[in-house]
Parts: structure tokens; C-alpha cells; sequence
């Protein structure tokens, strides 16, 4: 069973992922915590994939700035990662960027159920 780790400033997306993945047979953690306590408790996850909100809580801290800080490690240097956000317009200024860098996928919200499973198995099914 692949484990995903799930980080998002909302407690109740953070349930509702879980119901989704939990119910299609993935393992999950929740993470709702600021970026330094994000990173730690998802190296403690060891997740087979991190899906990340890119905006948390506060201004200025960015999914995307901790998935990159966790690929800075070794042992997460390929880890797949789904980015999501509602916010449209940012998701736009880092497509470039996430399209360029392997193992990243981007979900706008609000998306399907179907749409969430079949990234994270596309996801998983590349890993080497």
C-alpha cells in the first residue's frame, strides 16, 4: 500500500483527502503545521508521495518552497509531489517550473476525485 503524505493549512480538506485516499487504499498522513514543521514531520512520514497546498496559512509560505527543500535531501530527491491550490493565478507563474522538474504534478482546486487518484498513480507508476 503507497503512503501518501498529505500538508495543507485546512483541517477539513486534510479530512476529506484522507476519506478519498483512504477509500481508494492508500495509507495517509496529515500534516497541517508551519514550513519547519512541516519538513520534519514529512521526513518522519517517509512518504511515497507528498501532496502539498500551495498556500498555508500564512503569508508567504509556499508548498512549493518546502517540497523544494525536501528534495534538497538525498533521500527525497525524487520523491513524487502533487502541488494543489485554488489560487489560479499562482499556479500559473510556477507552471514553467513545476512542468520542467520530474515527479511534480499540479491539481487545481477544486478537482475531481477520479482527477486526485489517477495523478498520484501516474505518479507512482513512473517511480523507478
Amino acid at each position: 500500500m503507497a503512503h501518501v503524505t498529505v500538508v495543507n493549512d485546512s483541517p477539513e480538506f486534510l479530512e476529506l483527502v484522507r476519506d478519498i485516499l483512504e477509500g481508494d487504499a492508500y495509507d495517509t498522513t496529515l500534516i497541517e503545521a508551519d514550513e519547519q514543521d512541516a519538513l520534519q514531520l514529512i521526513r518522519q512520514s517517509q512518504p511515497d508521495v507528498l501532496m502539498i497546498d500551495l498556500r498555508m496559512g500564512r503569508e508567504g509560505l509556499h508548498g512549493w518552497d518546502v517540497a523544494r527543500a525536501l528534495r534538497r535531501d538525498a533521500e527525497f530527491d525524487r520523491l513524487p509531489i502533487v502541488i494543489c491550490s485554488g489560487d489560479l493565478q499562482a499556479m500559473g507563474e510556477l507552471e514553467a517550473e513545476l512542468t520542467a522538474t520530474r515527479d511534480v504534478a499540479a491539481l487545481a482546486k477544486p478537482f475531481e476525485i477520479d482527477e486526485l487518484i489517477a495523478t498520484i498513480d501516474g505518479l507512482l507508476d513512473r517511480r523507478p
